[in-house]
C-alpha cells in the first residue's frame, strides 16, 4: 500500500503533467492582432479579394489559431484557386477543412467542410499525379494591407494612394496611414511593420454626425429619443447617423413628434406644426363668451344709470314742486328700471367674471407634457342650474 506522502507526489506529478500539456493562452495584444487581422480578412473577402482575404486570415491564424479562422483560410484559398489556380491553394484548403472538422467535427460548418473535402480530394489527387505542387510556405514579403469597412474609403501610406484591400510593399518600420471616406471622420494611424512580416491593419471610421434643425412656435421644448435637449427656437443639434425619435411640445398645443432618418454629415431642417389641443380652444371660447358677458354687464349698467339720471331729474322737479302726478308715476317706474337694470349688471357681471376664471383655468392647466407624468385638466361643466369646472388630476 502507498503511503500519503507518495501518493500526494504521483498527484502532484499529473497534474503538473496535465498543466504543461495545455497549450500556452494567448496575449491579449495578440488576441486584439489576430482579431483584426480576421477583419480586414473579411472585409476582402466580400469585397471579392480571396487572396488578401486569405492572408490576412493566416495573420490571425498565426497570433490566435482557431477552428473558424482556419475554415475562412480553406474557403478563401479555394476561391482564389479558380481565379489564379495555384496549386498549393487547394492544398492548404483541403488541410485546413480536415482540421477544422478534427477540432469540430460537429461544427456549424461541418457539413459545409465535407462538401468542399468531396470536391477538393479529386483534384487535389490529380495535381500530384501531376507533380505540380508545392508545398505552402507563408510569403516574407514586408507588406501591409489597409482595411475599411467603407468601400468608397480612399487611403494613403506615407502620403502615397493605395487601394483599399491591395498589399503594399513597404520598409520596416514606421508608416503613416490615412483613411478618408465621404460622410466619415477622417482617420489616422502611425503603424510599424517588422521586417518580412504580413500586417493587416483594421482601420475605423467615424461617421460624422447630422445636423438637426427643427422649427416650431417660440417657447416649445424640443425632445430627441425621449430626452429634452432644449427650447425652441435654438441651435441646430448634432446627432448620431440613423432614426430618432423627435418630439416637440408646447403648453396649449398637442404634442408634435415623428421617426426622423439623419444621414452621415446630413443637415436636416424639420417644421413642427403645432395644433392648439380641444381644451385651449375651449378656454379661448370661454374667454370670448366671458368678454362678451362682461360688455352686456357693461352695456345693461349704463343702461341702469340713464334710468337713475331720470329718476334723478324728476325727483329734483318733485321737489320744486313743479312735477306733476303724470312725473310722480314715471318717477316711481324709473327707480324701479334702475333697480332691475342694476341687477341685471351684476349678474352679467358675476357671470362674466365666473367665465373668465373658468377659461383662465382651461388655459393654465392645459399642459401637454411627454410621457406619463402627472398632468392637471380642467374641463368646464355647464348645467341648466349655471355653469362650473371639473378639475382631473391624473399620475
Amino acid at each position: 500500500m502507498r503511503s500519503p506522502r507518495r501518493l500526494c507526489l504521483a498527484l502532484l506529478i499529473v497534474v503538473t503533467t496535465a498543466a504543461h500539456a495545455q497549450p500556452p493562452p494567448v496575449e491579449a495584444d495578440a488576441r486584439e492582432a489576430a482579431q483584426a487581422a480576421f477583419r480586414v480578412g473579411a472585409q476582402a473577402f466580400r469585397a471579392n479579394r480571396f487572396a488578401v482575404a486569405a492572408q490576412s486570415f493566416e495573420e490571425a491564424h498565426a497570433r490566435d489559431p482557431r477552428p473558424e479562422t482556419a475554415f475562412s483560410i480553406a474557403q478563401a484559398n479555394r476561391l482564389q484557386y479558380y481565379f489564379d489556380r495555384v496549386p498549393w491553394r487547394i492544398q492548404r484548403a483541403v488541410q485546413l477543412y480536415e482540421w477544422y472538422l478534427a477540432q469540430l467535427p460537429a461544427g456549424a460548418r461541418a457539413r459545409d467542410a465535407l462538401e468542399h473535402l468531396g470536391r477538393l480530394e479529386p483534384i487535389l489527387r490529380e495535381l500530384r499525379q501531376r507533380g505540380e505542387l508545392v508545398p505552402y510556405a507563408p510569403p516574407l514579403r514586408t507588406q501591409l494591407v489597409v482595411g475599411a469597412e467603407v468601400e468608397r474609403a480612399v487611403v494613403t501610406v506615407d502620403g502615397q494612394p493605395v487601394e483599399l484591400w491591395q498589399p503594399v510593399d513597404v520598409s520596416a518600420g514606421g508608416h503613416d496611414l490615412v483613411v478618408e471616406a465621404p460622410g466619415y471622420q477622417r482617420a489616422e494611424r502611425r503603424v510599424v511593420v517588422s521586417a518580412g512580416t504580413f500586417l493587416p491593419v483594421d482601420v475605423a471610421l467615424s461617421p460624422r454626425p447630422g445636423r438637426l434643425d427643427v422649427r416650431a412656435e417660440r417657447g416649445a421644448q424640443l425632445y430627441v429619443d425621449g430626452r429634452r435637449v432644449g427650447t425652441l427656437p435654438g441651435r441646430v443639434h448634432a446627432v448620431t447617423p440613423g432614426e430618432h425619435f423627435v418630439s416637440v411640445t408646447r403648453r396649449g398645443r398637442r404634442p408634435w413628434s415623428r421617426v426622423i432618418e439623419v444621414g452621415r454629415d446630413q443637415a436636416l431642417r424639420v417644421e413642427a406644426d403645432l395644433e392648439p389641443t380641444g381644451q385651449r380652444v375651449a378656454s379661448w371660447w370661454v374667454l370670448g363668451t366671458a368678454g362678451a358677458i362682461a360688455i352686456a354687464a357693461g352695456g345693461a349698467e349704463l343702461w341702469a344709470y340713464r334710468a337713475r339720471r331720470d329718476a334723478a331729474e324728476l325727483d329734483r322737479r318733485r321737489r320744486d314742486l313743479e312735477a306733476t302726478p303724470a312725473d310722480l308715476a314715471r318717477y316711481n317706474a324709473r327707480v324701479r328700471d334702475a333697480a332691475d337694470r342694476r341687477e341685471l349688471a351684476v349678474g352679467l357681471g358675476l357671470g362674466a367674471a365666473g367665465l373668465g376664471v373658468l377659461g383662465l383655468g382651461l388655459w393654465w392647466f392645459d399642459r401637454e407634457p411627454p410621457g406619463d407624468v402627472p398632468r392637471f385638466e380642467l374641463q368646464p361643466v355647464i348645467g341648466g342650474d349655471g355653469v362650473g369646472a371639473q378639475l382631473d388630476v391624473r399620475f
